[in-house]
């Protein structure tokens, strides 16, 4: 376990001496900033900081540069620059008030979503700030200070602890406050040792959709936070070396693989990162992934999912279930390593942690990826088939995800009529020769509003779609509350999606002018809100038009 401080930079040097709005403006800091870091260096001098990540404005460079002492690394983060506030950059707010009221009164609305004028709204940063905050987290083991400012520092913390962004106003970070975040630190074990005797073919070089089998699960385990890898190999070793070298992962070798069993080789894996835990890089590890070379479509979300469920405490060993069956990753807990490794072998790991009894926790997961193993040629093939197709999934499929995410059931009846108002529009479209992919568009309608319940709820139910592997139904999903201008050139199933829900309120199909002109009473006495009712009633028309010029033939006028 290790630290993660947000820190907030000293106070800079105001322009006039009057607090400004100051996003993307660069000025330096003033003497009582230069005097909080001062400070600051003092608290921080027992910590055992491994590395300073900072902003590239100028307040947070110097307020780092201070913090190290010339003894820390110090890394320029460009994704960690300040919100932009577009035209009221510099302006003090008395100015911004008076010279943009119905502007500033519309963002003090929608904090999350509005932008100041040619701005970037805080949804927006928080995007680029996480997106930041996770390269630093895999790039790193030790205690790490993150210099930024008052706006991403705020946005990052309404995640961590669950607020509506909306609300980050709420969240208190004064010049040189310190924010502590503790963080897991996650390795990953793949036992590679084995003949593939039942399959006849080396498993780990077989290729699905043309990755090998190693090299996928390599990259998913990268993918989902795992900082180091070891590779325990055994038949064709330096090939499987030669298939993935590279940072971050090790190979520990069974020179008698032909004549030992599983847990031998398991064994070498747990032995290794239990006298890791004893050194000083590796004291920070909380857990291990564990998985054999034979389970290779696990997905990210599985592995964050367990992650999540680690944070509580309350198990030893995390193990996914899906339809009743175990799966794979296991999330070993390290300091479970030495009971593990005492272990006689029977029954190979599974013995080993079953006698851990109700420390072990079974986690129902929607992942089917996770029990899909492949022992001979038949089940290589389902797995060949069920990648083929994972980025669309089928309608149980989308009906487990609706029930795994708790979708209200008042939403899901909403997307399963949206659903059925988009299949229309696209075998409309289709027998006008528009080529859709109808299931595509089914998948994207039942998904579209998985996450309601949360902020940003396209953007998050997009997100954990695609590291589900449901890559397209995500973009389409990621689509449907604002439809990029580029999309408007032409039928697709973003569009058709896009266009159904605009047509339906509740379950009720109703035409585009009556769903907006709904909006507009909601929104009558809000002019900036109101803005973007027009704004988005004009989209909706746009793409009302590219589908009846496309073949459908629209009946709610």
């Amino acid at each position: 376990m290790r630290d993660i401080y947000l820190v907030r930079h000293g106070k800079p040097a105001f322009e006039g001496g009057a607090k400004r709005c100051i996003g993307w403006t660069d000025p330096e800091l003033s003497g009582e900033g230069r005097r909080q870091m001062e400070k600051l260096s003092r608290e921080f001098a027992e910590k055992s900081i491994e590395r300073i990540y900072t902003s590239p404005l100028k307040r947070c460079v110097e307020s780092a540069n201070i913090l190290s002492g010339g003894r820390i690394p110090v890394e320029v983060v460009e994704d960690l620059r300040e919100i932009y506030m577009g035209q009221w950059e510099n302006m003090t707010f008395e100015e911004i008030k008076q010279k943009y009221p119905a502007e500033y009164e519309a963002r003090g609305r929608d904090l999350a979503g509005v932008p100041a004028p040619g701005g970037e709204s805080f949804a927006d940063c928080e995007r680029r700030a996480r997106r930041a905050f996770e390269a630093i987290r895999n790039a790193s083991r030790g205690n790490v200070i993150v210099m930024a400012h008052v706006g991403v520092n705020r946005a990052l913390i309404s995640g961590f602890e669950g607020r509506k962004l909306g609300d980050l106003l709420e969240i208190p970070q004064g010049y040189g406050q310190v924010y502590r975040k503790t963080d897991f630190i996650f390795d990953a074990m793949i036992v590679a040792a084995g003949l593939s005797s039942r399959m006849g073919e080396f498993k780990p070089l077989m290729e699905i959709g043309g990755k090998t089998v190693i090299r996928r699960q390599v990259e998913t385990l990268r993918a989902g936070g795992a900082r180091e890898i070891a590779v325990i190999t055994g038949h064709r070793a330096g090939e499987i070396r030669a298939e993935v070298s590279g940072p971050g992962v090790l190979f520990l070798h069974n020179e008698e693989f032909e004549r030992t069993k599983m847990f031998d080789s398991v064994s070498i894996g747990l032995k290794y990162f239990r006298d890791k835990c004893g050194t000083p890089e590796g004291r920070s590890l909380d857990g291990i992934f564990f998985l054999p070379v034979d389970v290779p479509l696990f997905t990210r979300f599985t592995m964050e999912y367990e992650k999540w469920r680690f944070a509580s405490g309350d198990g030893d060993v995390y193990c996914p279930y899906n339809g009743g069956a175990p799966g794979h990753p296991l999330l070993i807990r390290a300091s479970a390593l030495d009971f593990l490794l005492a272990h006689d072998g029977e029954r190979g790991l599974k013995g080993a942690y079953e006698r851990l009894g109700e420390r072990v926790i079974h986690l129902d997961v929607t992942d089917r990826g996770t029990v899909m193993d492949m022992d001979t040629r038949e089940d290589f093939l389902r797995l060949s088939a069920y990648e083929a197709g994972r980025e669309i999934p089928d309608e149980e499929t989308c009906e487990a995800l609706l029930a795994w995410f708790k979708t209200d059931g008042a939403v899901v009846r909403h997307c399963r009529a949206v659903a059925a108002l988009a299949e229309k529009i696209a075998a409309e479209c289709n027998r006008a020769g528009a080529g859709l992919d109808l299931k595509l568009v089914r998948a994207g309608a039942l998904l579209h509003d998985m996450a309601k319940a949360y902020p940003d709820h396209a953007g998050t139910a997009a997100r954990w779609l695609s590291m589900l592997g449901h890559g397209a139904a995500a973009r389409v999903v990621a689509d449907h509350m604002d439809l990029p201008e580029e999309k408007l050139g032409g039928l697709s199933e973003s569009l058709v999606v896009y266009l159904a829900d605009k047509m339906t309120q509740g379950e009720k199909t109703v035409s585009v002018e009556e769903r907006f002109e709904y909006k507009r009473r909601m929104f009558a006495d809000q002019p900036e809100a109101l803005a973007a009712v027009g704004r988005r009633r004009e989209l909706a028309r746009r793409a009302l038009a590219i589908a009846r010029q496309g073949g459908f033939s629209d009946e709610t006028d």
